[in-house]
């Protein structure tokens, strides 16, 4: 058999609304890929579907680009993927597969529906969780393991050794593994998106699952649970992240925050700070909801100095719960002394 190829044919009909941006859109597109030795026709598949994803996430950008000016609201250039995913649903409209020069071709044809109103909710949350790094390192991951597997591939079809050529089937079968564990964590991340927390849960499950080591899927899983106040779970999940990757910032603040919450303010206090020393130069969302934990445990420790100088951090930052308290704090101040003047005479 041939080695195997990957191509994307492409469609696309974008249905942009003559009424503003008020409808859905529709994106059509199709993703093609040739399976060769050492590949299973499950993965084959998913991966003709991923590259016809790829390609409505593409298209699906510039809509978003374009609804973004019109509503005038901010979008960082590195959320535009993530969260043009994020507002898609995907249906497969169909599928097939057939042999082509002593090869197997997998093709499948999507729909992606665009969904608008969704939008400002979804770029929320995406900051919120943290998805565009993880999203990122995802694509990235996905791209380097696809070259892995085509030099693989080629070093299969010029072995005759058959031990060599069961060492490298492995090592196929292995980066198999990781295509389909990242596959879980995107569909973990949409879930997140629609606040489908059960259907989040459950993706990210599987991803650990196929990769065990996959400390992105603990630590997305551990918000989720913490979403759903399932805080015994979430903490559990996080000593897992801060296990597999001891540097992990998000992790330290996520406990933290839990902590914080569950009234365990040392242990708070410990790890809120372990999570600015380890990205000082976290986006300011994060940092002011970091600064508000602390806030709110140096006071459970009765540290009113650093509590009020952690609630103005926050505010500073944009947090506006901490704001309301920093305002509250100073109507509670004492009105200052007016001092008497002794008459004359």
């Amino acid at each position: 058999m041939k080695r195997g190829s990957l191509c994307v044919l492409v469609i696309l009909v974008l249905l942009f609304p003559g009424a503003g941006f008020s409808e859905t859109s529709e994106i059509i597109s199709e993703g093609v890929y040739h399976m060769g030795d050492g590949e299973t026709p499950i993965i084959a598949e998913g991966k003709a579907l991923e590259q016809a994803k790829r390609v409505a996430v593409e298209q699906a950008g510039t809509y978003v680009k374009s609804y973004s000016k019109v509503k005038n609201f901010q979008i960082e250039e590195d959320e535009v993927q993530v969260l043009a995913s994020g507002i898609m649903e995907v249906t497969v409209l169909d599928k097939k597969r057939d042999v082509a020069q002593d090869a197997i071709k997998f093709w499948v044809k999507i729909k992606a529906v665009v969904h608008p109103d969704r939008m400002e909710i979804m770029a929320e949350r995406i900051r919120e969780q943290g998805f565009t790094e993880d999203y990122k390192k995802m694509k990235d991951a996905y791209e380097q393991s696809q070259k892995e597997i085509e030099a693989l591939k080629k070093q299969l079809v010029g072995t005759k050794d058959e031990t060599n050529r069961k060492d490298i089937v492995a090592r196929i079968s292995e980066k198999e593994k990781v295509f389909t564990a990242n596959r879980r964590f995107d569909d973990g991340m949409r879930g997140i998106l629609a606040n489908r927390l059960d259907e989040a849960i459950e993706a990210f499950s599987r991803a650990i699952a196929e990769d065990p080591g996959n400390y992105k899927a603990y630590g997305q899983r551990a918000m989720a649970y913490a979403k759903k106040r399932q805080f015994d779970l979430a903490i559990v999940d996080f000593h897992k992240v801060i296990e597999l990757k001891p540097d992990e910032a998000k992790a330290y603040a996520g406990r933290g925050i839990i902590y914080s919450k569950s009234g365990e303010h040392r242990e708070a206090i410990a790890d809120l700070t372990r999570a600015m020393e380890l990205q000082p130069d976290a986006p300011a969302f994060a940092r002011a909801r970091i600064y508000f934990a602390l806030s709110q445990s140096y006071r459970g420790i009765g540290d009113r100095e650093n509590a009020l100088t952690n609630l103005k951090k926050a505010c500073d930052l944009g947090n506006r719960d901490a704001c309301r308290q920093v305002k509250a704090t100073k109507g509670d101040r004492p009105p200052k002394k007016k001092l008497l003047r002794t008459p004359k005479g």
